[in-house]
């Protein structure tokens, strides 16, 4: 889980810790293993989850000890040679589940809730980032886009002024020459 940081940081803090608590779920018993084999495991785990713990990955631990507790209450009572074991192991194993796996999947729990929140409301400040420079450059966009609209109608308005300057143009000077032959026409006449 955490080699994806970028794509988890999207989703909400105690969805991230279900889908961790589902992933330590995730035990399975054989039969033909023995449960002795299964306790002197137990025991390795809780090692191991300590010491990923206390590296720093508790999302190893917190798996860890999630394995644990599904393996020991869940599935083990199910084995069948299961009632062939000592009082002595069970008891050992109740104990480990009451002072150890319990407490420290809570404590790692509440620290993964804190970072995911943390991870969470980064991804949420970034995700707004992005959107409010996407509505920015939408923004702009249209504002080019209305100065090209205003740009082109000035230029077609401009065109068109031109257009009749250069017909009142024609018509003034046809009204000229109109009035130098009237001219031309009275003085021969006179």
């Amino acid at each position: 889980m955490a080699a994806q940081p970028h794509i988890l940081a999207s989703v909400p803090p105690e969805e991230r810790v279900r889908l961790l608590t589902r992933g330590g779920s995730t035990v399975e018993v054989n039969d033909h293993v023995p449960p002795r084999r299964y306790f002197r495991s137990g025991v390795e785990m809780i090692r191991m989850a300590a010491v990923y713990a206390e590296e720093g990955n508790i999302e190893s631990a917190f798996l860890l000890y999630n394995k644990y507790i599904t393996l020991f209450l869940e599935k083990l009572p199910k084995h069948r040679d299961y009632k062939l074991n000592t009082a002595t192991e069970k008891k050992d194993t109740m104990k480990r589940l009451k002072e150890i796996a319990f407490p420290q999947a809570e404590l790692l729990k509440a620290e993964l809730l804190k970072r995911y929140s943390k991870e969470f409301a980064e991804y949420q400040e970034s995700k707004r980032r992005v959107e409010e420079e996407a509505e920015r450059l939408e923004a702009r966009q249209r504002l080019e886009a209305s100065e090209r609209e205003r740009v082109a109608e000035l230029k077609k308005q401009q065109s068109e002024q031109e257009e009749f300057h250069v017909f009142e143009e024609m018509i003034r000077r046809q009204e000229l020459e109109r009035e130098r032959r009237w001219v031309v026409q009275e003085i021969g006449r006179a």
